[in-house]
């Protein structure tokens, strides 16, 4: 038997393994729910230590050292490995301007990048289907892998899940309750970016999922959600961080889940949302002050998986989805004046999107694979009311993520994209930087 270097860990042979099967690298990433620069390193530590130059001569070694078990034919000839999956139906293809639309878009964000045709579709856990989400899912595009990236990948969120609460208070990322392969949770984990270590923090009383978060002084309010059966709720539940522990808060007017929210000094804004039966257009503000509800101005129309941020005095409401498909509505809500204005649209539909405002502008991050499919994020500047392409750290689809500001990074965490996932991306630089063609601003 040959020699070879140091023995390969479980992550390395695990990985070995699913080469083998000649799926690639970003499939790889989505169904182990690690990031494609890890699958990437995990590869060149297993070719340095088998001396392997390529995956074909790396799968020769697998099989012929007895790594990968290999089937035989009724004649006893070798095939394939035993892990290769069945064939998958071809794709439909997109329409003409849907493709010509997602072409010239990929070719901003990803300009000279290699586009690697997979073989076969990734497998990832079924999403649990509640009542308010139940159209059909598009396979995504083909993968598109970064030569190198604006975002890096920080450590994993113990509890792969997405439709989950973030929020950034004191020093600390709050992930809170949300939806996991095993169902709705209730699950907190606390993340210290300055040490790159998760916590756990004291279980939310009521597991929830299509759920969001608000910041007031030392507290986050977490209203709403949906339970196990997709039944909206009316509870809200507040977590402090000074002493781990919650407290029930004023009930909401009428039962929300996959609503957008966003606070502002004493106020809490949430917008839109699943009411148990259909999509509304509300808008409910909560005084922390008084300690009520109230209700303001409804949107234009009924919607939810929408995300909201507060940006120079006025609160975005950006995206969304009406039960058919992702919407690109951006409308600009003065809660002084309680009036709405129409800002620009996205260049795609998002839905289950994060919004995180930052050095005075918004970036649109995620949503999406209901109907559309995703390559890359948005940057709005409000000055010019336009909304430019940035790069993202998945493609194709990736649906409620959590995404907050802290300090100057921006932090996307979990989702879902063919499977929960645990990621936990940073983009650590303002502004976002990509490759774009000369003479168009960034």
């Amino acid at each position: 038997m040959p020699e070879y270097g140091d023995p390969l860990t479980e992550r390395e042979k695990e990985i070995l393994c699913m080469v083998t099967t000649g799926i690639t690298n970003r499939e790889i990433a989505y169904k182990l729910s690690i990031s494609v620069n890890t699958v990437k390193v995990h590869l060149r530590n297993t070719f340095a230590k088998l001396g392997a130059e390529s995956r074909t001569e790396a799968t020769m070694i697998a099989v012929r050292e007895g790594w990968v078990a290999v089937p035989e034919t009724d004649e006893g000839r070798e095939t394939s490995a035993s892990s290769q999956p069945p064939p998958v139906a071809p794709e439909p293809p997109l329409p003409w301007p849907r493709r010509a639309a997602l072409f010239a878009a990929l070719l901003l964000v990803v300009a000279g990048v290699a586009v690697t045709w997979p073989q076969s579709e990734a497998e990832g856990g079924d999403e649990t289907s509640l009542p308010l989400d139940q159209s059909s899912e598009q396979a995504p595009p083909p993968a598109t892998e970064l030569a190198e990236s604006s975002w890096h990948e920080r450590a994993q969120m113990p509890t792969r899940r997405a439709y989950l609460a973030l929020a950034a208070a004191g020093e600390r990322i709050y992930a809170i309750a949300g939806q996991t392969p095993d169902g709705v949770t209730d699950a907190v984990e606390v993340y210290g970016p300055d040490d790159d270590l998760w916590t756990r923090g004291s279980d939310k009383p009521t597991p929830a999922t299509y759920v969001s978060a608000g910041v007031l002084g030392t507290e986050i309010y977490v209203p709403g959600g949906c339970d196990a059966e997709g039944k909206a709720t009316r509870t809200v539940e507040i977590y402090d961080i000074l002493t781990d522990s919650w407290r029930e808060g004023r009930k909401l007017s009428a039962p929300r889940c996959a609503y957008a929210l966003a606070a502002r000094g004493e106020e809490l804004y949430l917008f839109g949302g699943w009411d148990g039966e259909q999509y509304v257009a509300t808008t409910y503000i909560y005084d922390h002050r008084s300690d009520t509800w109230s209700e303001g101005p409804p949107m234009g129309a009924g919607r939810g998986f929408a995300a909201a941020a507060f940006l120079g005095g006025r609160l975005y409401v950006v995206g969304g989805y009406d039960g058919e498909r992702e919407q690109s509505t951006c409308a600009a809500y003065d809660p002084d004046g309680k009036i709405w204005e129409t800002c620009a649209p996205l260049a795609v539909g998002r839905g289950g999107l994060g919004l995180v405002s930052l050095g005075g502008q918004l970036y649109a991050i995620g949503g999406g694979g209901w109907t559309s499919y995703l390559g890359f994020s948005e940057r709005y500047n409000p000055n010019e009311d336009v909304w430019k392409l940035a790069e993202t750290p998945l493609v194709g689809k990736w649906r409620s993520p959590g995404a907050v500001a802290y300090q100057n990074s921006i932090f996307a965490i979990g989702g879902w994209s063919n499977d929960y996932l645990s990621l936990n991306q940073v983009y650590e630089a303002l502004p976002f930087r990509i490759f774009i063609p000369v003479g168009q601003q960034q």
